[in-house]
């Protein structure tokens, strides 16, 4: 029976999160709706690089200590 309330459970918090990803997704597409196909790709190049360098800058440091 406890199994029973732990899939119904999970099921909810995934139907949430689920939720919640299509309402950003949603809004995201309302924000760049407009921009051209250059300027997304601008968009993304610095969205890799600045997490790009994050990532490394922390494999550096744990390293490096």
């Amino acid at each position: 029976m406890k199994g029973s309330n732990t899939d119904v459970l999970a099921g909810r918090i995934a139907s949430r999160i689920i939720h919640r990803k299509t309402q950003l997704a949603n809004y995201l597409n309302r924000k760049t709706q407009y921009w051209n196909k250059p300027s997304k790709l601008i968009a993304l190049f610095l969205f890799c690089l600045l997490f790009g360098s994050l990532c490394l800058y922390l494999i550096i440091k744990a390293f490096h200590n």
